[in-house]
């Protein structure tokens, strides 16, 4: 990374992901929900709190030779539902995806009731509806019990 002139320049990944507008400080729980760590074969930029036009500030992360998956792309909705992911093959953006939050989301995250039938021995996979975007709220569709934004960054 070079900085002159009031520019950042982070050199152009040949394939991989770039995760923009990532709001601000999110960028190291992107990088944990994915699951790279400092083993990781493959360079990895990371940037936090730059100016952004169009959000004052913004966080961005580059990742060479990263496939996102759809799981992928659920989870950071749920943390950075403002991001854009490019998908970069020969240095150019083959893809880009507008993050949203769903209304329902299915295998996600364990429901909170250690009770709930999304939680025993039953084949029942986990299911919850969004019943809010902000504040972030979503309802176990099998116990009705709620989850918030805090229980899901500590899960995620």
């Amino acid at each position: 990374m070079n900085e002159g002139n009031n520019k950042l320049i982070v050199t152009k990944i040949q394939n991989g992901t770039v995760i923009d507008r990532i709001p601000p400080g999110k960028a190291l729980k992107i990088l944990e929900i994915l699951g790279i760590d400092s083993n990781y074969p493959y360079t990895v930029a990371l940037v936090m709190r730059v100016a952004s036009r169009r959000m004052k500030l913004k966080d961005v992360v580059k990742i060479k030779g990263k496939a996102i998956t759809p799981q992928d792309i659920q989870k950071l909705s749920f943390i950075a539902p403002t991001a854009t992911v490019n998908i970069i093959n020969d240095y150019e953006v083959k893809e880009k995806v507008f993050l949203k939050i769903p209304d329902h989301v299915e295998e996600f995250v364990d429901c909170v009731n250690p009770n709930c039938v999304s939680n025993t021995h039953e084949p029942i996979v986990s299911s919850f509806d969004v019943v809010s975007k902000d504040p972030l709220i979503l309802r176990c569709v099998f116990c009705d019990r709620l989850l918030d934004q805090k229980y899901l960054n500590r899960r995620l």
